[in-house]
């Protein structure tokens, strides 16, 4: 698949699950300008995959060429699934750590788990934006935490706004320990949600090293909001369910791997 097919694909995703996302806000998600993502639109739109009128809308018959597309997420259901997995690569990414780092944490159901298992006894300076990471972090008193706050959604317990962004931008961190709900060799890291991307992206580019958890359920999996291509994390750690493939995938990238 091509650079413009590819960004097309995340751009459909986008509109299927955000029909009412701005020219603006498309491109900020997408990384590319306001005249790409009209120029894309258009496509769309002469090839009968959506019209715009008062907003965009999405014909009932539209299809993308995405496949593999899980839909539905919240963090009650996401919890309990391969729970000894995500408790695994938690303990394994909490020892990582080093006393004094600076961490922004995720949000994600695998994060919460790392979250638990970070001793306590360390002095840490960590921000998170994730009501039931917080709760993990509460009684450990070493830890500094910063909220980076905003509108909680209640599906994943995730608090999101511009000035949290603007606060995490504002910061620098050693490592940012990251989640994501799919991972794909061509269409990358993505997530359940649109309100992530910035988030995540702000994470991404004020810390020295991203490192993914993300079990193995994850690879080839694809969800409808982009995030960044595989290349641009430093770290993934996973569970011993990764494929042979996939390994040397990750491994061909230069990406740090660790299975657990």
């Amino acid at each position: 698949m091509n650079k413009k097919n590819k960004r097309i694909n995340n751009l459909l995703s986008l509109l299927q699950e955000s029909p009412d996302l701005s020219v603006k806000a498309l491109s900020e998600i997408l990384n590319v300008s306001d005249m790409t993502i009209r120029r894309d639109l258009k496509y769309l739109k002469e090839n009968n995959l959506f019209y715009r009128n008062h907003g965009i809308a999405l014909p009932p018959h539209s299809n993308s060429s995405v496949t593999n597309i899980e839909k539905e997420y919240t963090l009650h259901t996401e919890r309990t699934k391969f729970l000894d997995q995500k408790q695994r690569i938690g303990h394994f990414a909490a020892t990582l750590i080093e006393p004094n780092d600076t961490l922004i944490l995720d949000a994600g159901t695998t994060i919460a788990e790392m979250a638990k298992y970070i001793p306590e006894d360390i002095t840490l300076n960590i921000t998170c934006y994730n009501y039931y990471t917080l709760a993990q972090l509460f009684d450990k008193k070493l830890i500094n935490i910063t909220l980076a706050g905003g509108v909680l959604h209640r599906n994943d317990q995730m608090f999101e706004s511009s000035y949290g962004n603007e606060l995490i931008q504002s910061q620098r961190a050693s490592k940012f320990f990251m989640a994501a709900s799919g991972v794909h060799e061509t269409l990358g890291l993505t997530c359940a949600h649109n309100y992530e991307v910035l988030t995540k992206r702000a994470a991404m580019k004020s810390s020295l090293t991203s490192i993914l958890l993300v079990d193995s359920s994850k690879f080839s999996l694809i969800r409808t909001a982009y995030v960044s291509q595989l290349n641009e994390v430093d770290t993934i750690i996973t569970d011993d369910g990764i494929t042979k493939e996939w390994k040397e995938i990750i491994q061909n990238l230069g990406i740090a791997l660790y299975v657990v």
